[in-house]
């Protein structure tokens, strides 16, 4: 490799990603650069690849990494040459209504690392002011491991899900879906001392993993039905909150069957583009149902995951199914695009 340049993956459009080397990012007197040690593969990378999700090219992709501060405008301060580090992704604008609102992470003016701004996919990413400004580059506590704080970010955005539901003791959860978000729900559902947590998954190992994981009961909901043993378990009422982690119209239509009457249902799952679901008004209406989002995250929450890691709080045992160096990026898109394991993460120096 010629001196100056990296390895990364750069999206050229859809179905069209290529390992190339290209300059290493120079940083102004206001920037940081940052040595990827490790990247995480999220379900919207491989949108991006099949082209479900827009963005310009070329573009390095990859908004999920961990790695160390290789430089230091000269203007920074705060932080140190070495530093391990982990970069929430989504830069704010600090002025629109939302963040006005204290609402951040629904900022109308938001770009992206990764999506607007070369992200984590290879083997340095440059930090713009702006994300520095927004406090946006997290340190990593000595037992955190680089790999696992490569997925804060996913972690960090389902912790803000957990936000949305407002759990409070001694209710009862519903989490539809295992994929690696109902398994991060799960397990910080644990910080609320609950008195049910019931998670609906069709793929056995991935019920096995969410009873390991701190849930109670698991339902196969191709061979139960998921309603009835949701309104047994909870004398008829229904769940407390519902938080749907997948992104099918006719699950997030069933779900809301699992919900009491004052409940909450949380749309986690990003839907296809153009999605649409058909309920009976009523049911929200009698029932008195809040249905609301959740989106994105922030910086001061994926510090609090940080802490919640540390603790233990969260456990991790199972939480990366695989690594492959950056050559290898269609085998981790493939494990993400068939729902094998969990989190699947890049080594760009491999």
């Amino acid at each position: 490799m010629k001196e100056g340049y990296m390895k990364a993956l750069v999206f050229q459009g859809a179905k069209n990603f290529e390992v190339k080397e290209v300059p290493i990012p120079i940083c102004t007197e206001e920037e940081i650069l940052i040595k990827v040690h490790f990247a995480g593969v999220c379900g919207t990378d491989n949108r991006i690849y099949q082209g479900t999700k827009h963005i310009e090219a070329p573009r390095i992709t990859g908004h999920e990494f961990s790695g160390v501060i290789a430089q230091i405008g000269a203007k920074v301060t705060g932080y140190q040459l070495g530093q391990r580090v982990s970069v929430y992704p989504m830069i704010h604008c600090g002025h629109c209504h939302c963040c006005r609102d204290g609402r951040t992470n629904i900022c109308t003016n938001r770009i992206t690392i990764g999506y607007e701004l070369d992200g984590g996919f290879a083997q340095y990413v440059k930090i713009p002011k702006e994300a520095i400004a927004c406090g946006n580059i997290v340190p990593i506590p000595d037992d955190v491991s680089d790999e696992i704080a490569a997925i804060s970010e996913p972690i960090t955005a389902a912790y803000h899900g957990i936000i949305q539901a407002k759990l409070r003791k001694q209710d009862v959860f519903v989490i539809v879906g295992a994929g690696p978000i109902g398994l991060f729900h799960t397990q910080l559902s644990k910080c609320v001392p609950l008195s049910k947590r019931i998670v609906v998954e069709p793929i056995e190992e991935k019920r096995k993993m969410a009873l390991s994981m701190g849930a109670d009961i698991v339902i196969n909901p191709m061979t139960e039905d998921a309603k009835k043993i949701i309104l047994d378990q909870t004398d008829g009422r229904g769940a407390d909150a519902v938080i749907v982690d997948v992104g099918v119209p006719a699950v997030l239509e069933q779900s809301l069957e699992y919900v009491k009457k004052g409940g909450r249902l949380i749309i986690f799952a990003g839907m296809p583009v153009g999605s649409k679901i058909n309920i009976d008004p009523n049911i929200i209406h009698y029932k008195e149902i809040v249905l609301t989002g959740s989106s994105s995250s922030s910086a001061s929450h994926q510090a609090e995951v940080f802490r919640l890691l540390s603790s233990g709080k969260i456990g991790t045992e199972g939480m990366i199914s695989a690594c492959f160096p950056l050559e290898e990026w269609r085998k981790a898109f493939e494990m993400k695009n068939n729902y094998i394991g969990v989190k699947t993460i890049i080594d760009p120096w491999a």
